[in-house]
């Protein structure tokens, strides 16, 4: 599988108006309140199709967990609240990319490829006023392999 999936889709995340204050890595994200860390799930092959001559394409499904490290202080419904927003404002934010065909290229037909974030939720609150988030991120794209000839 595309092993630039990872890079590429941490660059495109990077520039959702709703991370621009975040620094997002590879990596668990937190305790520290700004952090965000993005893993991968796995790949599902949903489509295998050969060829005449050999090759094989593929259609797979590869999903991402992003967590998102946020400020929460106790009792902060102010903050509670614009959390949730930036959750809805993310989703929201590659839902359109996604249907503008405005995602980076993540296999070998980007016009076909399609991305969602969905399930935002909260996952924990730290005792020192950072909640975690996260998300669900699902990539569909096309694979496509030839036989090499000598």
């Amino acid at each position: 599988m595309n092993q630039n999936i990872l890079p590429r889709l941490l660059a495109f995340l990077a520039a959702a108006p709703a991370l621009q204050d975040l620094t997002l890595g590879v990596e668990e994200a937190g305790p520290a309140p700004g952090t965000g860390g993005l893993w991968p799930q796995g790949v599902t092959v949903t489509a295998r199709r050969p060829d005449l001559l050999g090759g094989v394409t593929l259609r797979c499904r590869a999903d991402f967990t992003l967590r998102l490290c946020l400020p929460l202080p106790p009792g902060d419904n102010a903050a509670a609240q614009a959390n949730a927003g930036r959750l809805l404002a993310l989703e929201s934010w590659v839902a359109a990319q996604s249907a503008l065909h405005a995602l980076p290229a993540l296999g070998d037909e980007p016009a076909t490829e399609t991305l969602q974030a969905e399930n935002g939720r909260l996952e924990r609150v730290e005792a020192g006023g950072t909640a975690c988030y996260t998300l669900r991120l699902r990539a569909e794209y096309t694979e496509t392999y030839k036989e090499e000839t000598p």
